[in-house]
């Protein structure tokens, strides 16, 4: 049995049927290939490797259907131990929900836990009431400053306004953009 077809077959019919016994059914990488075929593209671009996982799939399923049903196809060249070591790696990727339908389940529960998280942290609380605040406007007269004071500050605003209008003024004209 040292024909790489028949190892290839025989993997292939192994991964089939664990396929199969999820979906319940005997066509099951045929029915993985469908339900990845059916995933919108805005949903599938998340998972990395999509439409490699896809397109090789298509591909080793085309290999099986040639094997089983061409005259002396397992006399043929046809697979490689890479096809092998594929079959049995996404084996292993399917028992470990890491392969691309269940990486796109769990993306999928992922986003809508999010989703019920923001809505729930979106809705408003409760009104609270108010703290009682005791204003004593003779205390806020005693922090501001006296009005001699607060006209002092405002001249000396207005005095460095005029000192920086001065100094662009003298710099324009000395850069020659004045006139």
């Amino acid at each position: 049995m040292d024909n790489i077809n028949y190892i290839f077959f025989e993997e292939y019919k192994r991964l089939n049927k664990l396929c199969s016994e999820l979906y319940g059914d005997q066509n099951g990488i045929s029915h993985y290939i469908d339900d990845m075929k059916n995933v919108p593209g805005t949903d599938c671009r998340y998972i990395s490797g999509w439409k490699d996982d896809l397109s090789q799939l298509i591909r080793l399923r085309h290999i099986r259907n040639h094997l089983a049903h061409a005259e002396g196809a397992f006399d043929e060249g046809i697979c490689t131990y890479r096809d092998i070591e594929w079959i049995q790696e996404f084996h292993k990727r399917i028992l470990n929900q890491s392969d691309p339908l269940a990486l796109l389940y769990q993306y999928s529960q992922s986003r809508q836990q999010m989703k019920k998280t923001n809505s729930s942290a979106s809705k408003p609380y409760p009104p609270q009431p108010l703290p009682q605040v005791n204003i004593n406007i003779r205390e806020i007269k005693e922090r501001r400053p006296p009005a001699d004071k607060r006209r002092q500050n405002f001249y000396w605003i207005i005095f460095l306004i005029i000192m920086v209008g001065i100094f662009f003024l003298s710099l324009l004209e000395i850069t020659g953009l004045l006139g």
